[in-house]
């Protein structure tokens, strides 16, 4: 091993840009990870011929499943086979993508069941044999205890009182509780700039969606620097017969974006309208003079802590 020292801070290898499987039918394991997996496709590469040679699945920024054509039915991974073993896709609800991979056909090889690690998880396999893990990760799993300890060498500061900090899932049901927050970005001549904005959180796709002007001092900061960290926090309570809040409050950190397809546009103001009105007619009437005007924003979520505080 070479003696040089590394530069501080910085890691050869910082992230899983994507694996890749050779198939034997590109067509059908197209198929099954799209339509039985739900990936979606990112872009394809031909070969001099014009034959399909590659196809680039989506999993996450920066993260994708790489399929290759050409390949035989011989050396399928598996459980005593040197090398490659399985491939395990996440998800944040174990029994939806159950019964998500039941409805459309999809092989099941398990039922769901709680791994030594205390992940929840259950097995299925692609067309040519290829092993999937299919797994989520509750707080309690070794994954998800890991990922709090470590997630400071990953350029986010643990949480120095650590014991007022609350899960994942608390997080995000005051994310999807409440209206509002404080967006904070990078401003003109070095200063912060913070505005109060009304947010929809999707627990679909686990991200924050927004509304507001095409133009303005947002729009500019975030096309120079798309980093943003958005904090929300709960309206609190007292104890009985004590003066002061219990607040429990979440900071995100995370890369903002406009949103460009009109459908979804209109998904999120409709969806911004219902946490304030159940008025569908006023609705109707806001999105048909309204939303031509409005730029959409969607917050892809980096890191996520929340804490609980007692202002005494």
């Amino acid at each position: 091993m070479s003696e040089r020292k590394q530069e501080t801070g910085f890691r050869p290898a910082a992230g899983l840009s994507h694996a890749a499987i050779r198939t034997h039918s590109i067509q059908d394991s197209i198929r099954y990870y799209t339509e039985v997996l739900g990936l979606r496709e990112a872009f394809r590469m031909y070969g001099e011929d014009g034959s399909l040679a590659t196809v680039y699945l989506f999993l996450a920024p920066g993260q994708y499943l790489e399929l290759f054509s050409g390949g035989s039915r011989e050396g399928i991974a598996g459980p005593d086979v040197t090398g490659f073993c399985h491939l395990c896709l996440m998800t944040k609800d174990i029994r939806k993508s159950y019964e998500a991979v039941r409805q459309a056909g999809g092989p099941l090889d398990s039922e769901i069941r709680t791994g030594k690690s205390r992940c929840l998880m259950f097995w299925t396999h692609d067309p040519d044999g290829t092993q999937i893990e299919v797994m989520e990760m509750p707080p309690e799993s070794l994954q998800a205890q890991a990922d709090r300890r470590l997630e400071g060498a990953c350029g986010f500061r643990p949480m120095r009182r650590s014991g007022q900090q609350i899960s994942t899932e608390e997080c995000t049901r005051i994310l999807r509780e409440e209206k509002r927050g404080i967006l904070s970005m990078h401003g003109e001549n070095g200063y912060p700039y913070s505005i109060p904005m009304n947010h929809w959180y999707d627990p679909e796709d686990g991200k924050l969606y927004f509304h507001g002007a095409k133009t303005g001092h947002k729009i500019d900061a975030i096309r120079t620097d798309n980093r943003v960290s958005y904090c929300v926090h709960d309206a609190g309570w007292r104890k009985e017969g004590e003066w002061a809040l219990n607040i429990r409050s979440v900071v995100v950190f995370g890369r903002i974006s406009p949103v460009r397809d009109e459908e979804k546009a209109r998904e999120i103001c409709t969806r911004l309208c219902r946490k304030f009105t159940e008025d569908e007619e006023y609705i109707r009437k806001e999105l048909e003079s309204a939303l031509p005007r409005v730029q959409c924003l969607e917050l892809t979520i980096d890191h996520m802590t929340g804490k609980l505080v007692n202002e005494s």
